[in-house]
């Protein structure tokens, strides 16, 4: 008898994050649209001219992100913004805009209206199409914030696929991209679009830490991408807490952000906030925002006072304001009395000062992974059994609250 060879089991095809480009220019237009076409885990659904272009595209559309200019004719992106999401709820919006002080005020508009998250784009289309960093931090936002790692994790978890049984033959769809009457490049639809997941299947959760009963001296806070909305859930939802102790935040942004974000953090919460600076003491009764470019650090002067102080941005690894240095000056001036939350971002910025922190008998709290655009920060303190407490913003600050006032369970 001549053994018959097995039949292998199926393998998944790879997630791919579906984009939409919006840009006056018709070279970052192309620029982008070619960089993400390369990755493989991208499809390029289609590229538009204008805010308007996009939101008539948008019901056969479907894109999981669009990449949105800001100074466009017709419709500009901070106009076209709140149109997209009440159209399409479940597309995350990546602002891509210069970094010019209007673009940041505007950027920042956008990310408090519901902006998933920001791209500094360089000042001109020469340095947009030689710079390889801004190339790199495109794709990398896109996967991030598309879902692709979470969406392999938990394909990774899942049982091997099955062959399916062969589909009823009808129309074979296009498989290469169709040009519109207006002369958009349009992508095919997927068949079926596979959300990203949000909590991977099959994964043990990681261990918790007991959370101390201390009440907090101060509070830092670490994030990155998503991370203004999360500040603003999460601040919130601790109104008494300012006035009772120092809350200093570390948000990854460009240098020329911080004022602005102080400001409009001031603006929704209602809660005094300023950019932190050399020197400042750090007291209760207001929210000091790290600058963007450079760190910012907390120092025990000789007579006890604590201070602010700020390091240049060589000082520790490419994120800047360093939420690893932050936490570690908190463990290191605060002990057990510090209080740090960990917010939604990308990348382990802020692992080594949690460690730090727990070390020192310290609370550590992190972003749930559901309420997470990305749970890069967050999940790696949580996976190195740092965390607490795993919880949406706003329960965090509720958490937060009950710590300072001595109320918590």
């Amino acid at each position: 008898m001549v053994a018959l060879p097995q039949r292998q089991p199926m393998a998944m095809a790879p997630p791919r994050v579906r984009v939409a480009v919006v840009d006056d220019s018709v070279v970052v237009r192309g620029l982008l649209s070619r960089w993400l076409s390369e990755t493989p885990a991208i499809e390029v659904a289609g590229t538009f001219r204008s805010g308007r272009e996009i939101i008539e595209a948008l019901p056969a559309l479907q894109p999981r992100i669009i990449l949105l200019d800001l100074d466009m004719p017709d419709m500009d992106g901070l106009t076209a913004l709140p149109l997209i999401l009440s159209k399409s709820p479940g597309t995350r919006v990546i602002v891509v805009s210069s970094l010019s002080v209007h673009g940041a005020e505007m950027t920042m508009r956008c990310l408090m209206k519901g902006a998933t998250d920001y791209l500094p784009k360089p000042s001109n289309h020469r340095e947009v199409s030689t710079s390889a960093d801004f190339r790199q931090a495109l794709i990398a936002k896109v996967l991030a914030v598309g879902g692709i790692r979470a969406a392999m994790r938990q394909q990774q978890a899942a049982p091997v696929a099955r062959p399916a049984p062969a589909p009823t033959p009808g129309p074979t769809p296009s498989l290469f991209a169709r040009t519109s009457s207006t002369g958009r490049v349009v992508a095919p639809l997927p068949t079926a679009p596979a959300a990203p997941a949000t909590i991977p299947a099959g994964r043990a959760a990681p261990v918790a830490r007991p959370l101390e009963r201390t009440r907090p001296k101060v509070i830092v806070v670490g994030a990155s991408t998503g991370g203004p909305q999360a500040l603003v859930s999460l601040l919130s939802h601790m109104p008494r807490v300012a006035s009772r102790v120092p809350i200093v935040v570390a948000q990854h942004m460009p240098p020329i952000f911080g004022a602005i974000f102080a400001s409009h953090l001031k603006q929704h919460v209602g809660l005094p906030a300023c950019e932190a600076a050399e020197g400042k003491p750090l007291l209760p009764g207001s929210i000091y925002l790290a600058p963007g470019g450079c760190h910012t650090v907390i120092r025990r002067k000789p007579d006890g006072q604590m201070i602010l102080t700020m390091l240049p941005s060589e000082a520790r690894g490419p994120w800047r304001p360093s939420i690893d240095l932050l936490f570690t000056s908190a463990a290191d001036c605060f002990g057990a009395d510090a209080l740090a939350i960990a917010l939604t971002g990308m990348g382990k910025d802020g692992t080594e000062g949690a460690q730090d922190l727990t070390r020192r008998g310290a609370n550590v709290i992190v972003q749930d992974e559901a309420s997470s655009v990305v749970w890069g920060i967050p999940g790696s303190i949580a996976d190195a059994g740092f965390a607490a407490a795993q919880l949406p913003p706003d329960k965090l600050g509720d958490l937060a609250q009950s710590l300072v006032e001595g109320n918590a369970a």
